[in-house]
């Protein structure tokens, strides 16, 4: 009898492992669970697009009675008349001469990349009185300043240059105008600093593209210029 009831045990238990391994083929071809994706990776701050410009300094029209004119400021643009009160012109403007004069400086009131390295930009207005046509025109060729095409500001043909400098890196970029008019020679710079080691701080260095934009800015207050007398 004992034999005989192992016998069935054995048997019952074969069929169970026969029964365990024809379902293991069922098993294995069931889907599987999707494996999530990665999440995306945000933009370096570095990179993204500009702030929306403030609405305060308000928007105003400037007018310079010694240099004849006129131009107009959008908002988010400071005002200064006086040398040493918000900047120091014959810094920014290297090829100046020593008795240039500063008429007005306007300064971007905010930082359009606040994770970049601009450190601010300034639009300039001065004159040097009794100059020449050739010493006027001559403040935009030679060293360190590059010479460009020449522009026209408000119907008056202006020389142009571009000098860049810096003791690291590229921290300093002025584009200038000049030109005779009344005896004086009128110069406009556009100005664009920025800082070095941005690496150290987490900023990244403006590209190229903010670079333009920038100074598209001061283009923009340069076409705005007409002169009064």
């Amino acid at each position: 009898m004992i034999w005989g009831r192992q016998l069935r045990i054995a048997a019952v238990a074969g069929l169970t492992l026969a029964l365990l391994h024809d379902r293991a083929p069922a098993q294995e071809s069931e889907p599987r669970k999707a494996v999530p994706l990665p999440r995306p990776v945000p933009p370096l701050p570095g990179v993204r697009g500009p702030v929306p410009d403030p609405v305060s300094p308000p928007a105003q029209t400037v007018m310079e009675d010694r240099g004849h004119l006129q131009f107009h400021l959008p908002p988010g643009w400071n005002l200064a008349r006086k040398d040493g009160e918000v900047s120091t012109f014959h810094l920014d403007a290297r090829t100046a001469p020593h008795h240039a004069e500063m008429l007005a400086v306007a300064t971007l009131a905010f930082n359009p990349y606040p994770a970049s390295t601009f450190s601010g930009a300034l639009f300039y207005v001065s004159q040097t009185p009794h100059s020449s046509l050739s010493s006027c025109a001559a403040q935009t060729t030679f060293h360190p300043e590059k010479p460009l095409q020449p522009a026209v500001v408000g119907d008056v043909s202006f020389s142009r240059g571009k000098d860049e400098h810096g003791h690291i890196c590229t921290e300093a970029r002025d584009v200038t105008y000049t030109a005779l008019r009344r005896g004086s020679c009128v110069r406009f710079d556009l100005t664009v600093n920025t800082f070095c080691g941005g690496e150290d701080s987490g900023a990244q260095d403006m590209t190229e593209a903010q670079l333009g934009a920038v100074f598209k800015r001061m283009e923009g207050i340069l076409e705005s210029v007409e002169w009064t007398q």
